[in-house]
């Protein structure tokens, strides 16, 4: 069957339980070996999951979904604390600071103390057999005759909509450290959500996904800075090393909130890129090919 032609309810259960089975890989990788790359994967397999779950919510048995994603939000939480250690490194690293400064010697023991906590969570799920538990709730999605590109088509524009007014309230003055942060929390979400719809759309559609993750990365550096700012201050005054990398830090974020502020009106809303997205977010494609072997003639799906 072509993807095309899924109803609603056949997609939010295929999509669903793709993310919760991703989550448990992640889960197990991040137990085997709770370094910076499985923790970020974890932490990003778990948003996946948690936005299909707040986006299909509504097909799902009352409060089902709202229970699974706090199921896994101290786990989330617990490897926010470690991936903020594990950026924050980075960050000092790359303005220069030395590796033999204290600094880093206290936030690695942190990040000790963090990647226990995130493993305690870990195995407490593990122990639960969450989030593979939960897949047999999928199973009482009740079948719907709305296909699952026609709600994209419906669901789509208004999302997006929303997310560039959010942006142009965020740019039409200085923007703070704090609006920043919360308009890169709205650029991931709307990933996120974009990413569900995927396969109702052709290529130009990873190129707008592509987009919205260069939001999402320059913001994210940008807070970044923020949050190692509020680190560095109070150790700054007594610390010339501190003090020094304190300045690279701010410069750093002065120099990815111009880059942001050239990307958002230059590129991503330029005159006439939302009524661009509007309408390719709205259009009805014609249904995908399927890849004919060797000597076999291309058909369409039906």
């Amino acid at each position: 069957m072509s993807i095309q032609a899924a109803t609603i309810d056949e997609h939010a259960r295929r999509t669903i339980a793709e993310r919760l089975r991703r989550v448990q890989e992640e889960i197990s990788s991040t137990i085997e070996n709770p370094a910076a790359d499985p923790v970020h994967d974890l932490r990003v397999a778990i948003r996946r999951a948690s936005q299909a779950l707040r986006l299909f919510a509504g097909l799902l048995p009352p409060k089902e979904a709202r229970r699974m994603r706090r199921g896994l939000k101290p786990a989330l939480d617990a490897a926010g604390r470690a991936r903020d250690l594990d950026v924050g490194a980075e960050l000092l690293q790359s303005v220069g600071l030395e590796g033999h400064h204290p600094l880093f010697s206290a936030m690695a023991a942190e990040r000790r103390k963090a990647v226990l906590a995130l493993l305690g969570q870990l195995y407490l799920l593990q122990s639960e057999d969450v989030p593979l538990c939960w897949l047999p709730v999928l199973d009482r999605i009740a079948p719907s005759g709305e296909q699952a590109a026609d709600a994209a088509r419906a669901a789509l524009p208004p999302i997006a909509a929303e997310f560039f007014e959010a942006g142009r309230k965020t740019m039409a003055r200085t923007p703070s450290p704090e609006k920043l942060h919360a308009l890169r929390l709205a650029a991931k979400r709307f990933r996120y959500t974009l990413e569900l719809w995927e396969p109702f759309y052709g290529a130009a559609y990873k190129i707008k996904l592509e987009s919205v993750r260069r939001i999402q990365s320059i913001l994210g550096s940008r807070q970044d800075c923020a949050v190692m700012r509020e680190r560095l201050k109070p150790l700054s005054a007594v610390d010339a090393a501190l003090e020094a990398a304190l300045r690279k830090v701010d410069a750093r974020a002065a120099g990815l909130e111009r880059q942001f502020h050239r990307y958002w009106h230059a590129q991503f809303d330029a005159p006439g890129e939302q009524e661009r997205w509007m309408r390719y977010l709205a259009r009805r494609l014609a249904a995908r090919r399927a890849p004919a072997s060797a000597g076999t003639p291309r058909v369409p799906i039906k």
